[in-house]
């Protein structure tokens, strides 16, 4: 028996753990490891006394072990807590249904809950020709986020031409470094990709990339078949042919390559969606970093 993916339902969200390649600042108590010292977190090593002037974190054991009788204290990496936003797409050209919509909701359904469990702040942006405030929410850490966010986008209908909106929100995130999930097709030209990222230098950035096989791969060898322009709506009937076929098949393998390469260039590793939503590669590429 072929195994299938994961595909996460609204009754079986879990929260995934995701782990940062950066030491985060900032003062929120949270679950990763943050630059400089506190009086709290993950203990690092023994200092001295004149070095770290804090008589409470002083180790009585470690001081009488020292054979100059040097006082040594306790020195911690603090804990710090992240912003988490998710950017998503909602141009015309991500309309390919009501299952695929599914997903994304999900998917971000998945990453709410995980950040509110891990202490962080979550912020959904959806974005059409402009931030699409109905499709969006501002950072929160509150209880029942995740059904939040997955009716916003549940409810949301992706229309229009271009996905200027991501630009606007990505200029409205924090100062601060924050996790930013980037969902779209990314079926706009390379130009807009490289605007969008730039806007988001500051920031660790996850690409999620929104396939429909049945779009790419199922496609039949003979017959008529509807093909339409998402976001403008025109459509026309094409005559299906083993050529033709081939030509879209390879046309479609040569644009991911390239979208990945793309994203290579800039060292990142981008997430597939298309299908299902596998939470288990999911969570083995959030414990990469």
């Amino acid at each position: 028996m072929e195994a299938r993916p994961t595909e996460m339902r609204a009754t079986e969200t879990r929260p995934l753990p995701y782990r940062l390649r950066w030491r985060p600042e900032g003062i929120f108590p949270g679950a990763h490891p943050g630059r400089g010292e506190g009086s709290e977190g993950e203990f690092r090593r023994h200092v001295s006394l004149l070095r770290l002037p804090d008589p409470r974190r002083i180790d009585l054991r470690v001081s009488l072990r020292d054979p100059y009788g040097e006082l040594h204290v306790r020195q911690f990496a603090p804990r710090r807590a992240v912003p988490v936003a998710a950017l998503v797409d909602l141009s015309g050209s991500m309309r390919f249904g009501e299952a695929v919509q599914q997903r994304v909701a999900d998917l971000c359904a998945v990453l709410a809950l995980s950040a509110v469990r891990s202490g962080d702040s979550f912020a959904l942006f959806g974005c059409d020709a402009r931030v699409n405030e109905a499709a969006s929410l501002p950072f929160a850490r509150r209880r029942g986020l995740e059904e939040e966010v997955r009716q916003r986008l549940a409810g949301a209908q992706p229309h229009g031409v271009g996905a200027s909106g991501l630009l606007d929100a990505a200029e409205g995130l924090p100062r601060r470094r924050s996790l930013v999930f980037l969902v779209s097709d990314f079926l706009m030209p390379a130009t807009e990709i490289d605007r969008l990222l730039d806007a988001l230098w500051r920031h660790d950035v996850i690409p999620v990339i929104v396939r429909d096989g049945a779009m790419e791969e199922n496609l039949p060898r003979w017959g008529l078949i509807e093909v339409g322009d998402l976001e403008t709506g025109a459509a026309r009937l094409v005559l299906m042919r083993p050529s033709l076929r081939a030509r879209w098949l390879r046309d479609a393998r040569e644009r991911r390559l390239a979208l990945g390469a793309h994203f290579t260039r800039r060292g990142l590793r981008p997430v597939d969606l298309k299908d299902a939503l596998d939470t288990d590669a999911l969570a083995e590429r959030l414990m990469e970093g």
